[in-house]
């Protein structure tokens, strides 16, 4: 899923959710080095609030995009993409008020349970990755090794 395909105003979120602002987030993301020194701070905020340890709606399409650029991204993308999954993991959690939402289809989605259930779907591209990427090889297992233990928020 591409980000420019996804119409991030049609996410519901709380005041602070700016939706214009994922798009570029994602594009910075995309350009980051190994020089940068935190690229996931970016879509960590478009998609949530990175201080509070936050997730809006928005994430679970923000999750479809990070796996999108750890699939088709090495490098640096990559690396951070799987950070961000990494930091959400376990010490995010929803924004108050906004722990599902209904979407465009009319399904309710449960922002954790959707983010455990499109990493797990990813499990079987992320562990060729880990195959092949020996950069990667060590946060995917730790992704995986979390997906498999379920979303427990570390206190």
């Amino acid at each position: 899923m591409s980000s420019q395909t996804v119409d991030w105003a049609a996410i519901p979120g709380p005041r602070g959710y700016q939706p214009e602002t994922v798009a570029e987030a994602i594009a910075t993301l995309l350009r980051s080095t190994c020089n940068d020194l935190d690229q996931g701070h970016g879509i960590r905020s478009a998609v949530g609030n990175d201080h509070a340890g936050t997730l809006y709606p928005a994430a679970v399409a923000g999750t479809d995009v990070l796996l999108e650029i750890i699939t088709e991204h090495p490098g640096p993308p990559r690396q951070t993409a799987l950070c961000v999954l990494l930091d959400w993991w376990g010490c995010f959690q929803p924004e108050p008020g906004f722990e599902s939402y209904t979407d465009h289809e009319g399904e309710t989605i449960d922002v954790i349970t959707a983010i455990v259930e499109r990493v797990g779907q990813a499990i079987g591209t992320l562990e060729v990755i880990a195959e092949q990427d020996s950069n990667a090889r060590g946060l995917i297992g730790e992704l995986i090794r979390a997906q498999n233990q379920g979303w427990k928020l570390i206190d």
